[in-house]
């Protein structure tokens, strides 16, 4: 995935407001329905514009999550891949191997078009058996849905098959409005400089729509900003190991397996944005956090209760 390697770069250069399930909105037309198959995002490549429901069913054996970003006019999902997964693989692989210079030698070849991505959300950390779902307004254009989480040092968007694409699924935005109504929420969760704060409403068993207000954005690095990924705190799940391994600037990073149960969340949108992810919660323990580096020290987790 393409922060994943400009992070690698990066490293390398350096050395509804109530405590009551929302109802469910009679107007759900505008949904993308995907699955995980082995290390590919499965289903329909077109969806509508404007508020877009992206929903995917993990059945692929491991943790997984799902990107969403327009690419720059004139970039297609084969230079995507040949210009910046596959390079950034091979820089991944260096600095594993301990080859830090080999590794930002690599890094360094990424081409300027990066600097125009913006990321527009979509499903969060999500464990085998989970279903993954965000809701963003999306405006046509020609998107990519991408999942970068390690495997045996491999990243997930990366296929050794050369001019076969990973989990990267391209999308396109159509110009006709799906006529999807803003979701409606029972949490809704600030994002702010100085971390979470749930201003309204709270989790409850079952269904849980949570709107997220992106009311700062501050790149890590020049790349990474503040997102939201949920996490079950069981009695022996190491909680710091949890909050911080979406912190892929570590060669480990986003390493799987996870050391807990993701049940969903949303990536990083533009500052003043507003996005909605839906989680299914049982009685217990829970922890919110980033993929930020140093997420519980800057203020991006928070643990909840679901009676």
């Amino acid at each position: 995935m393409i922060r994943t390697g400009l992070m690698l770069l990066a490293a390398a250069m350096l050395g509804a407001c109530a405590s009551e399930p929302p109802e469910t909105s009679a107007d759900t037309s505008n949904v993308l329905e995907l699955r995980v198959d082995g290390l590919k995002f499965v289903g329909p490549d077109t969806i509508k514009s404007g508020w877009t429901t992206i929903r995917i069913r993990n059945e692929g054996g491991m943790t997984h999550h799902a990107l969403v970003y327009p690419l720059p006019e004139g970039i297609t999902p084969e230079m995507l891949d040949r210009e910046v997964v596959r390079p950034i693989q091979l820089s991944l692989s260096a600095a594993i191997a301990g080859d830090s210079e080999e590794a930002a030698q690599i890094a360094s070849t990424m081409p300027a078009w990066v600097a125009d991505l913006v990321w527009m959300g979509g499903p969060g950390m999500m464990s085998d058996g989970v279903t993954g779902e965000a809701t963003m307004f999306l405006e046509p254009g020609n998107y990519v849905v991408e999942c970068y989480v390690k495997s045996n040092g491999v990243q997930h968007n990366y296929n050794s098959r050369e001019g076969e694409l990973g989990m990267i699924l391209p999308l396109t935005v159509l110009a006709e409005d799906g006529g999807m109504a803003e979701p409606g929420a029972n949490v809704t969760l600030a994002l702010s400089n100085s971390g979470f704060e749930i201003t309204e409403g709270a989790f409850v068993a079952g269904t849980n729509s949570v709107r997220v207000n992106f009311v700062e954005q501050q790149m890590y690095n020049d790349f990474v900003g503040h997102d939201a990924h949920v996490f079950r705190i069981d009695d022996d799940t190491d909680v710091d190991a949890a909050a911080k391994w979406p912190d892929f600037f570590p060669i480990d990073g986003q390493q799987t397996p996870a050391p807990a149960k993701f049940v969903g969340g949303i990536h990083d949108m533009p500052r003043g944005s507003t996005g909605y992810f839906t989680v299914e919660l049982e009685a217990g323990e829970y922890g919110i956090t980033a993929e930020i580096p140093d997420a519980q020290a800057n203020g991006f987790f928070e643990r909840f209760s679901v009676g």
